[in-house]
């Protein structure tokens, strides 16, 4: 007997049928996990800087007798150079070139001893370290680069004028293994940094050193 064709339809593409979606979900199941651990390797951080501006600081309005220092990291691609407010410098600062340091990577799951050049984060640090010493009611730092410098070589400059170390002075050509295994200096803070909902003496956070950065173009 001959069927309808719309009968035959039907009845060869199964419409009454469910789509099988166990594949679906199983594929899902190990997919979600597998993003989420992803992003757990990924960490974002903020650095509070200021907008460029041009040229050099200007004379504090509340005291016009106090000269600012008007601290600045200029980055190029030798090295860095600091430079302050011309009354305030006894001497001409030198010039912090790249180095050779001994540097500890992983290789093959291990660390390992090489010698890398890389800018002298340490010295710097040392440097701001001890103008903060010399300044200790400065807390602005203005940061210069060249057009070609990678953001994150500007990125480790601001790391190391923002927060004070426990050691305050790194030498020698492990300096830079010093330096990145130094730990931030810390004291009281007035804020609940770990949310248990009251201000104790657990709250701990970094001593600033130059907390506020601003970045400068520098006028011809």
């Amino acid at each position: 007997m001959a069927r309808k064709p719309s009968q035959a339809s039907h009845s060869e593409s199964g419409g009454n049928e469910e789509l099988n979606l166990s594949p679906i979900m199983a594929l899902l199941v190990i997919l979600i996990p597998m993003l989420l651990a992803m992003f757990n390797f990924f960490e974002v951080k903020v650095q509070a800087v200021a907008a460029p501006k041009l040229g050099t600081g200007k004379t504090s309005k509340t005291d016009p007798d106090k000269k600012p220092l008007n601290l600045t990291v200029l980055i190029s691609k030798q090295g860095f150079l600091l430079k302050q407010q011309d009354e305030l410098q006894d001497v001409a600062e030198k010039p912090i070139p790249k180095d050779t340091f001994e540097m500890s990577v992983m290789e093959n799951g291990a660390p390992v001893t090489k010698s890398i050049e890389d800018y002298d984060f340490a010295t710097l640090y040392s440097r701001l370290r001890a103008k903060k010493q010399r300044y200790p009611d400065e807390t602005t730092i203005n940061i210069a680069a060249e057009m070609d410098i990678p953001w994150h070589v500007i990125a480790r400059t601001i790391d190391a004028s923002r927060v004070q170390l426990e050691d305050g002075n790194f030498e020698g050509r492990d300096r830079m293994m010093k330096y990145a295994s130094a730990t931030p200096e810390m004291r009281k803070s007035k804020k609940d940094i770990d949310g248990d909902g009251a201000v104790t003496e657990a709250d701990q956070e970094p001593v600033p050193m130059f907390p506020r950065v601003v970045f400068v173009v520098a006028e011809d």
